[in-house]
């Protein structure tokens, strides 16, 4: 065989042998490679048994499932975990259990997406059979691999959270106080209503019955207007959305933008059994926490502690007020 024979038969070996070696180190690099490289996020699924969470990046504001108001802080310090996940050793099981179905079962399904480009996906779990370490198996990979973050201060799971809680905002409209053009807000059976007006030099003060008052209490209007900056929300139970009924409801808060956007929210007192005040004594309502129905019929719990601006009759907002 000539010499340029046996140059080209051992370019081509060499070749083969760099195309396997090539292809057998991404193959490894994909199964244990869980961090998203790209910023470029606009979705995440985080499902774990039946319970499912989405994160939507719609126009710059992150919602829950579609429709609730994110934490942009948190999902954004979220992200930013999910592009620095280290992959430290392969993990093995030491029982005979099924890997997959003990994963299906107790692992969260991660879905990552850029539009509706699926760009990465595994399972994530803390579990026995691992000694409780955080452990991450690839989509169409059989072999799990302990993994860590830099990122986290607390046990890694706890940050792929299914709770919508763990992601909500604190805040019932997705605009900045600075928006908020008028607050209005109406009592059932009384004239203890009032709309305030923010105007471009002047807040205007109107009764239930139209007529503008005069001698405001500028603190307390103040005090409502930055209240909506900080309403520690919650998720309700199915048994608090029961109470959304016409005789358990407190107030309507209407609310104005300066973009031309306007939002409704219905009050109700939670009611039932086993409520009790600072005394011990029976109350058929719970004392703490009020139902707020926003729009398409979906609910959320906010604290009297919060809304007790947002509750106050008219008097709150007029000094020496007489009717």
């Amino acid at each position: 065989m000539s010499t340029k024979k046996i140059l080209i038969v051992i370019l081509i070996v060499a070749g083969g042998l760099g195309i396997l070696y090539l292809t057998q180190w991404y193959r490894d690099y994909r199964q244990s490679n869980f961090s998203i490289k790209s910023s470029n996020i606009t979705a995440i699924e985080l499902i774990k048994g039946t319970d499912t969470l989405r994160l939507t990046n719609s126009e710059g504001i992150w919602l829950i499932n579609g429709f609730y108001i994110a934490d942009s802080a948190t999902v954004y310090s979220f992200i930013d975990l999910l592009q620095n996940i280290n992959t430290i050793a392969p993990a093995t099981l030491k029982t005979g259990d099924n890997l997959l179905l003990l994963l299906q079962n107790k692992a969260i399904r991660v879905c990552i997406y850029n539009k509706k480009s699926l760009k990465k996906e595994y399972r994530i779990a803390s579990v026995a059979e691992f000694n409780y370490k955080p452990i991450a198996l690839n989509e169409s990979s059989e072999i799990p691999y302990y993994v860590e973050s830099p990122i986290a201060s607390t046990d890694l799971i706890e940050y792929f959270s299914v709770n919508p809680d763990s992601w909500l905002a604190s805040k019932l409209f997705p605009e900045s106080l600075e928006e908020i053009a008028s607050i209005k807000v109406d009592f059932p059976n009384t004239d203890k209503g009032y709309t305030i007006k923010f105007m471009v030099n002047d807040i205007v003060l109107f009764s239930a019955n139209g007529n503008r008052l005069t001698n405001i209490n500028i603190a307390n209007i103040s005090n409502l207007y930055h209240s909506f900056s900080d309403l520690k929300l919650r998720y309700p139970t199915k048994f608090e959305e029961n109470s959304a009924k016409p005789e358990n409801l407190i107030a309507v808060l209407q609310l104005q933008m300066a973009n031309g956007k306007s939002y409704e929210y219905n009050i109700y007192r939670i009611v039932g059994e086993g409520y009790t005040n600072i005394l011990g004594q029976k109350l058929g309502f719970n004392p703490n926490c009020i139902l707020i129905k926003l729009a398409e019929n979906r609910f959320l719990v906010g604290t009297y502690l919060h809304f007790h601006y947002v509750l106050s009759p008219i008097d709150e907002f007029v000094n020496n007020y007489e009717k």
